[in-house]
């Protein structure tokens, strides 16, 4: 392949992605049709017919965005709003994306008081509920600062994907006896890109 034309082409960039292929995926350098379908779990055959502004599927550029599978656009984020009496400056936001070993990621990240302010809790949980599937969940680690930013990654697995109204919460935990409190922080996962609800 001519070099000069490689570094010369413009990204292709579907105009839209079909109902089940809304996520979308930047190629970068060394990425193969081949390889992204073992990622994303998806059949060779379908990434391709999904992607007709890509009219050769064993040649792609880094640049090249790519439909694939997913009920959502990727990436998305939601903003989390405070639930009940939480101190000023109390907030947070989930990002969903790709997860770096295949699948979907959930990240979240929130200024948050320690968790005993709101009882015998010692530490928080992030959590998120897909409709129809179930809920996944981890726990947040905070930051030196005070008050710190807590901050967590749940890889969901492969069989599982954020769907349109999926809830996400965070909410202060016992780790001792496994007591949980209330929400501290919501939000939902809409069908778009980063927006306020």
């Amino acid at each position: 392949m001519d070099e000069s034309f490689a570094i010369n082409q413009l990204p292709r960039v579907p105009e839209n992605c079909p109902p089940a292929f809304l996520g979308r995926y930047t190629v970068l350098p060394g990425d193969t049709f081949y390889r992204l379908t073992q990622i994303f779990r998806v059949r060779f055959e379908a990434l391709a017919v999904n992607n007709p502004h890509i009219p050769n599927p064993n040649i792609l550029f880094p640049g090249d965005v790519l439909c694939v599978p997913g009920l959502i656009r990727f990436p998305t984020c939601a903003l989390l709003q405070p639930r009940g009496r939480v101190p000023f400056g109390t907030g947070g936001v989930v990002y969903v994306n790709f997860g770096p070993r295949g699948g979907q990621a959930v990240s979240f990240m929130a200024t948050l008081p320690q968790p005993t302010l709101f009882g015998n809790f010692d530490m928080y949980l992030g959590e998120i509920f897909i409709p129809g599937i179930g809920g996944f969940g981890n726990q947040l680690f905070a930051t030196p600062e005070d008050p710190p930013t807590w901050s967590t990654r749940i890889e969901l697995p492969t069989v599982a994907s954020v769907a349109p109204n999926s809830r996400v919460v965070i909410r202060p935990m016992n780790s001792i006896n496994g007591a949980m409190g209330t929400s501290i922080l919501e939000g939902f996962i809409l069908a778009g890109n980063c927006q306020t609800q």
